[in-house]
């Protein structure tokens, strides 16, 4: 996993990375071994075809990757370092995993606004199989002074701006293998895509 930056307590609060080789096929090994009974899709907010539960063989995802992304993000906050680390009063705090799942998403379907529960989220984007400049010029983009078509997007708050920030971050074949990994309680969505019978795959 490499680390691309780490926000924090800056202004956009969410981490971004990318996976190396041993973790992208550890993943795509989950997704093999899913199947309809572990359909999740009741559950979610996805307006979208399939979504499964994947299982994290011996926790090894968990431990490689995102204990580490938790830890980081969580000692980056000034208050929790001095807490645990210099004054010492309590045990350390243990992260644990409550879910994982994969969504399949084909064109025209979306994932509307939302936000998740417990304390950290995160996306990996796994197959994108269109490109944001190309979805941006299909005609209800490209008439649009906000063109958003296939994109992915964050809806947050800042002490500093009187209205809700929006940012969008465009997708395309070569973001697979990104991860974001931001508060649960951060809002996001993601806009549908148009042109191919493709899935998108995230977890």
């Amino acid at each position: 996993m490499k680390n691309k930056e780490l926000y924090g307590d800056l202004k956009y609060p969410w981490n971004e990375a990318r996976l190396n080789k041993e973790e992208m096929e550890f993943l795509w090994q989950a997704i093999s071994e899913t199947n309809e009974s572990h359909n999740m899709s009741q559950g979610l907010a996805g307006n979208i075809s399939k979504s499964e539960r994947l299982f994290d063989k011996d926790d090894w995802f968990f431990n490689s990757t995102l204990l580490p992304l938790a830890e980081t993000y969580f000692y980056s906050k000034w208050n929790n370092y001095y807490k645990y680390h210099i004054e010492k009063t309590k045990p350390l705090p243990e992260f644990v995993m409550s879910a994982i799942w994969v969504n399949y998403q084909k064109q025209y379907e979306f994932n509307p606004i939302h936000k998740h529960t417990g304390l950290y989220s995160f996306v990996v984007f796994m197959k994108i199989p269109t490109h944001w400049k190309e979805q941006h010029e299909i005609p209800i983009s490209a008439n649009s002074n906000s063109p958003v078509a296939s994109d992915f997007q964050f809806v947050f708050y800042n002490e500093h701006h009187p209205d809700h920030i929006t940012y969008t971050i465009p997708l395309g074949p070569e973001d697979a293998g990104k991860v974001l990994f931001f508060p649960s309680n951060l809002h996001h969505q993601v806009y549908p895509f148009y042109g191919t019978e493709e899935e998108r795959i995230t977890i």
